[in-house]
């Protein structure tokens, strides 16, 4: 029973975190919706085989941090170093968030640091809390059509070729190698009890990400104004 248990919160979790990625990013989720859920479905039992069968948990997350580029790559079709940027920006802010709640159902003595190695029923509120507080920041994110807009709309073109010497690019490509590095630091500090360095490495790489972003955003409109001046002096 705790096995299906497992795979199923799996599932919701890693559909949520996806969709909070890609609605920080003002990008579609209704047309993607059949792949997003065959992706998470598989994101679960992956997940379950890592934990459960094979014993190696260390390899779960940065894994799971590949695959979600690769999926943001193969089946959203959006570029290779933005696909990893916005995935590693988007599960730091999932960790940040399941931290933060963990740190309130803590305070409540509902949950303590040594519950997170766990499979119980302290981890699946945690999980639950997380999955229901993300679907909700994705639905207002949505509804008030906010977020960063720095990315095109998918399916990218791929025949042009990429200058990963801009400022831009090299941002991004830096975040992204933080994301990385986090990603992979990330299940150290959670079975060693630590969740205070979890939260503290994602929220300083989130906030990275979230000013790369921002100027990324800015850089776009200095862009499109210069564009504008430039055609009036055309004319």
């Amino acid at each position: 029973m705790h096995d299906l248990i497992f795979v199923v919160l799996g599932v919701f979790d890693a559909f949520a975190m996806l969709v909070l990625i890609l609605k920080l990013y003002m990008l579609p989720v209704r047309e993607y919706l059949g792949k997003i859920l065959i992706f998470a479905a598989f994101i679960a039992v992956f997940s379950y085989v890592m934990r459960i069968v094979l014993k190696e948990p260390n390899y779960d997350l940065p894994l799971q941090y590949l695959l979600f580029i690769l999926f943001l790559r193969v089946g959203l079709k959006i570029k290779t170093h933005l696909a990893s940027f916005i995935a590693g920006a988007g599960i730091c802010a999932y960790a940040v968030l399941q931290m933060g709640i963990y740190y309130f159902y803590d305070w409540t003595h509902l949950m303590n640091a040594y519950m997170l190695k766990e499979n119980n029923g302290s981890v699946y509120l945690l999980q639950i809390s997380t999955i229901v507080i993300a679907l909700v920041i994705s639905w207002a994110l949505m509804k008030f059509n906010t977020g960063f807009s720095f990315i095109i709309l998918p399916p990218h073109d791929f025949l042009t070729k990429e200058n990963y010497f801009t400022i831009r690019n090299l941002l991004v490509l830096l975040g992204s190698l933080a994301s990385l590095i986090t990603n992979s630091v990330t299940v150290l500090f959670l079975y060693d009890a630590n969740p205070l360095w979890l939260l503290l490495t994602s929220a300083i790489t989130l906030g990275l990400s979230f000013y790369f972003s921002g100027w990324s955003d800015r850089d776009d409109i200095r862009r499109a104004v210069e564009a504008y001046r430039n055609k009036d002096k055309k004319a």
